[in-house]
């Protein structure tokens, strides 16, 4: 360290220099919240559909807790639940924050209140940005930089900086729920739910081929999986190959497709109103759960592999892998409150 006033080298922890006298000026550093290098993030993970409360990432929960007139983002590492803090806070009249996601080191959010936008809150610097301003979006996914959300019942995207903003010209109206997958937007109409496929900046849309009710169509592994209405089989999930659009598999006598894993898919059976059941995707074995689980898909958020994330009447439940697939007891207890 080196005087200001007469550039001598002043030993360390010296409160004045030793050459001139003058005083040392300490500066006290302040602990800045740094949860680490963020990658981008293709999407939330499968469960979120565009609409997402919880967001993990690089061992920290983010979430979205909205109160009357309040709303907030919280940040809490994995590994200590006693620290959380409020990262973010909007106040005032109809004040509702939805939709987050994460792209580097910047959350990106829907915000309502005195401005209707599309946000960015820098994780580093506490600094927020709009992105697109007068809108009020239903439902946002993030993928390579291009922002798309769903407005009104209409689809738009805008890159990540708030330029190229554009508008889909389609012949129906989009329900609020968006799945990206390679390049693509897996949607469906608001009207009758008949699943599309929509290039980013484009309007040439690929009709799938069937109606996917009340539940999410989900993309993984070349792969689309869904509740179709009306199937002649009953109540089953499907699966069917997206480049061919052929049908590889399925499971019947299904109820309810509730959300889907990296590896999973979870749903609920028609004649059990006490267990849940899980699809390998991948050996296509079946799994019974020791409990049900009926709650929106995007309440559900998974840290790699060791945890499951689950947001149930406001609570939020951090449940290890292995007991939230095969455990004996039931999960929405103190024990796994976060």
């Amino acid at each position: 360290m080196k005087c200001k006033d007469c550039g001598a080298v002043i030993p360390e922890n010296s409160k004045f220099c030793l050459e001139c006298g003058a005083k040392v000026e300490v500066k006290k550093e302040t602990k800045a919240y740094r949860p680490g290098l963020m990658h981008y993030a293709y999407g939330n993970n499968q469960t979120c559909g565009g609409k997402s409360k919880i967001l993990i990432r690089n061992g920290f929960v983010y979430r979205i807790i909205n109160r009357v007139n309040e709303a907030a983002i919280s940040v809490t590492p994995v590994s200590d639940n006693d620290t959380s803090q409020t990262l973010y806070l909007l106040k005032g009249q109809g004040a509702f924050l939805s939709c987050i996601n994460m792209v580097e080191d910047e959350l990106i959010f829907a915000e309502r209140g005195e401005q209707n936008s599309i946000c960015a809150f820098n994780v580093y610097t506490g600094e927020k940005r709009v992105i697109k301003a007068g809108v009020e979006p239903e439902a946002i996914w993030i993928e390579n930089e291009i922002i798309t959300y769903v407005e009104a019942d209409k689809l738009y995207s805008l890159k990540i900086d708030g330029e190229d903003f554009y508008s889909y010209n389609l012949d129906y109206k989009v329900a609020d729920r968006l799945i990206g997958y390679s390049g693509k937007i897996y949607t469906c109409t608001a009207d009758t739910s008949e699943a599309m496929e929509i290039p980013y900046y484009s309007s040439e849309i690929r009709p799938l081929g069937f109606e996917i009710g009340k539940d999410m169509l989900y993309a993984m592994i070349g792969n689309l999986y869904y509740a179709p209405v009306n199937d002649d089989n009953g109540n089953v999930i499907m699966c069917k190959e997206i480049s061919s659009l052929n049908i590889t598999n399925g499971i019947q006598d299904t109820d309810r497709l509730i959300t889907a894993f990296e590896q999973y898919v979870l749903f609920n059976r028609k004649d059990d109103a006490e267990s849940s059941f899980l699809w390998n995707i991948q050996t296509l074995r079946v799994y019974k759960l020791n409990r049900h689980i009926d709650v929106d898909p995007y309440s559900f958020c998974q840290a790699l592999s060791d945890y499951i994330f689950l947001e149930k009447s406001g609570k939020l439940y951090m449940i290890p892998s292995p007991e939230f697939f095969q455990g004996e007891e039931d999960v929405f207890i103190d024990k796994y409150l976060f």
